[in-house]
């Protein structure tokens, strides 16, 4: 029966039978005869009862009580004196290398970072990091700090500070050996000790294995072999999907910390070059600016930092200070703060609308057309652009005033009047309906009459110590019937004239697409008069349409095309003659029983077909549709070639009306009366439905089902081999 002792080793509490601490204390004693003579025997003594400590507490695991196998296998990891009592090649050659004070080529990163105090130009953070790295001479990375502070604008200062706080000093033998990468026994120790000279920060390496089962039978020591390898393999399979998880930790890690360095620069680089602006558009004082642009970037700042923290903690064992965490968080909370405190403030700013009226007399203008022209405030040399400025469509600087440009709107109503008339309407915001009206009032921006020309600033100026509001200008001109208006090719695409204000005759030819023409106002609305009309060679339109009517002896081609245009050819008194009538997606040409002088043909481009309607035309193309569904129907002399894949396609012809069909589909159902024909063999179809009557005639190529009904002497033939259901 053993007896059980507490005691304390190197500051570690153990519990331990006799005979352990009996083998222990003579090992002790051992290494303290060893080292009698030396300076630093109390310092070498203390550290391998400290290292013992150590791997015995590991050791144990879950067991309470320290054996004499555990103490056996925690010697053999230190080494006995009379391992290292004569002076070998092994302890001599690193003794020899230190004491020279050649640092070596060789690269040996250790497992632990410290900071090295005793190579230290500040708090040894670089010292440190270069053992880590396995960087030989610890200027390099002095020189890379310096270098990043300033690249940085000074974001890897506090970088540095958050090392000094979070890396601990090498203050032990144990560390020191730790950084310098060498196991941690008793030579190693006494060396470490009596040198006493500089170590570079490294991992420290496997302590080896320890002998548990030293002395037990050997039934028992296979019998926990087997269980080694199986826990060796679970262990394995655990530590492989951690180390996975470390890895993509240590990657969003790196990326935060990325992340944070390049918010840092581009953030402060654009507070420099916005530092103009600000003045202007920020709702507080210079002061109060500064502290919200800092109290978004703690915001933002602190959870990565945070993030990093824990980062540090998992990858080199390093414990953040409870002050640190604690103080993080209060500061965190205090800028939030403040934060929602400034977007309270700044949305009083802006809570209230006013608005400042006044009309510009056009009394001068004696010609029936008014020109609206745009002019800038300044020249190209005397102001500043910033990033966000595109084309002049933005905000730009000067000596003593800022230009807005873009939130221009002007519009063209008709006169009741019969006068030109413009209104200005100033729209801002403010703390109060008062403030907004004076700040309505505070901008710039001078409408000037020149004639028969209505000159309107594209942009306007805000003076020096006044405030951008989201102020907005609209001007209305009002246009008399009969008269027209113009916009030059500066102040065009300010003109937000609405779709009501334009005749249904003007095509989509609106005055912010249209620079320089001029637009007449009419008792249905404003008419573009010099714009391409439809059935001119340069016409185009963004409106389309799919259905499509033709009467008359108008020869016609519709195909397929990305945008709609028509253009008509033939003589100018034909051309007259056609009429063309759009409502919604269908478009009609028509005679209107007019005779013409000589062939007109109609060019007609579409993006989409689904019908077309002939009646006494012409012959008719079609080509270079490929539709769900379609209908094509014609009477009368009507001549229609069909080019077009359709799924479903519906057909009627009416008297002595042809269609000429090429393509595939799916079915097709057809209607055929009073001597109209059909000839189809080219468009393939799967099943269809013919019906004919009054000796129309139709040849249909169906591969599957047909359904026949002919009345008269009406013929139709099917080819493709369909099963055929004649009816009479």
């Amino acid at each position: 029966m053993n007896k059980i002792l507490n005691i304390n080793l190197g500051g570690y509490a153990l519990t331990i039978d006799d005979d352990a601490y009996e083998y222990l204390q003579a090992y002790l004693e051992s290494i303290r005869r060893r080292f009698s003579e030396s300076e630093g025997r109390d310092e070498i003594v203390a550290d391998i009862e400290t290292r013992l400590g150590e791997i015995l507490t590991e050791s144990m695991g879950s067991r309470t009580i320290v054996m004499l196998p555990d103490v056996e296998a925690a010697v053999t990891v230190m080494g006995k004196p009379e391992d290292f009592g004569g002076e070998t090649v092994e302890t001599e050659q690193p003794r020899q290398q230190a004491k020279s004070g050649k640092r070596g080529g060789g690269i040996k990163p250790g497992k632990r970072l410290f900071r090295d105090e005793e190579d230290a130009v500040v708090a040894g953070v670089c010292s440190g990091l270069s053992a880590y790295f396995g960087i030989t001479d610890p200027v390099w990375m002095r020189l890379f700090f310096v270098v990043l502070a300033f690249v940085s604008f000074g974001f890897w200062v506090p970088a540095y500070a958050l090392l000094w706080i979070l890396v601990p000093p090498a203050k032990s033998a144990a560390d020191r050996l730790a950084m310098r990468g060498e196991p941690v026994n008793v030579d190693n120790i006494a060396r470490e000790i009596e040198d006493s000279f500089d170590r570079l920060s490294t991992r420290m390496n496997d302590l080896g294995g320890t002998n548990k089962f030293k002395g037990s039978s050997p039934g028992a020591a296979a019998m926990n072999r087997g269980v080694n390898a199986i826990g060796t393999i679970f262990g394995f399979m655990l530590r492989f999907i951690a180390k996975f998880g470390v890895l993509i930790a240590m990657l969003v890690g790196f990326a935060l910390f990325i992340a944070l360095a390049v918010s840092w620069v581009a953030g402060i680089w654009s507070l420099f070059a916005a530092a103009p602006y600000i003045d202007y558009f920020s709702p507080y004082s210079n002061g109060t600016t500064w502290l919200g642009f800092t109290n978004v970037f703690f915001l933002l700042g602190i959870p990565i930092v945070t993030l990093c923290l824990v980062f540090i903690r998992v990858l080199f064992k390093v414990r953040t200070p409870v002050w640190l965490r604690g103080s993080l968080g209060i500061f965190w909370g205090i800028n939030l703060i403040s934060f929602i405190f400034l977007v309270a403030t700044a949305i009083k700013e802006y809570r209230h609308n006013g608005t400042v009226t006044s009309n510009i007399d056009l009394s001068g203008v004696r010609s029936d057309t008014l020109r609206v022209e745009g002019i800038e405030l300044m020249n190209g040399n005397d102001y500043e652009d910033f990033w966000f400025n595109h084309d002049n469509d933005g905000v730009r600087i000067g000596e003593n005033n800022l230009e807005v440009n873009g939130p221009i709107d002007v519009r063209v109503r008709k006169s009741d009047s019969g006068q030109f008339r413009c209104t200005q309407i100033v729209k801002a915001q403010g703390s109060s309906s008062i403030e907004a009206q004076e700040n309505a009032r505070q901008i710039q921006f001078d409408v000037v009459t020149n004639g028969n020309a209505l000159r309107i600033p594209t942009a306007y100026n805000i003076s020096r110590g006044n405030k951008w509001r989201v102020q907005r200008i609209r001007l209305e001109i009002e246009v008399p019937e009969g008269k027209s208006v113009v916009f030059d090719d500066k102040i065009y695409h300010h003109s937000a004239a609405e779709m009501d204000d334009y005749a249904d005759e003007n095509d989509e030819n609106y005055i912010s697409h249209e620079p320089d023409r001029v637009y007449r106002m009419t008792k249905e609305g404003l008419i573009c008069t010099n714009c391409p009309q439809m059935g001119d060679r340069n016409y185009r339109s963004d409106r389309s349409y799919e259905k499509f009517i033709i009467e008359g002896n108008i020869q016609a081609e519709i195909r397929q095309g990305d945008n709609f245009r028509v253009e008509i050819e033939g003589s100018e008194s034909d051309k007259n003659k056609i009429q063309k009538i759009q409502s919604g997606d269908k478009i009609t040409f028509t005679t209107n029983g007019k005779k013409l002088d000589g062939p007109v043909h109609v060019l007609i481009e579409t993006h989409t077909f689904t019908s077309l309607h002939a009646d006494n035309s012409g012959e008719i193309i079609i080509r270079g549709f490929d539709e769900g569904r379609a209908d094509i129907s014609a009477k009368g002399s009507s001549a229609i070639k069909a080019y077009i894949d359709c799924q479903s396609l519906d057909i009627a012809l009416s008297g002595n009306a042809t269609l000429d069909l090429t393509g595939r589909g799916n079915e097709m159902d057809v209607n055929l009366s009073d001597g109209s024909v059909l000839e189809s063999t080219n468009w393939r179809a799967e099943s269809g439905e013919i019906y004919a009557s009054d000796n129309a005639r139709a040849r249909v190529f169906i591969k599957n089902n047909a359904l026949v009904v002919s009345t008269g002497s009406s013929v139709v033939k099917v080819d493709g081999g369909a099963e055929v259901k004649n009816k009479e």
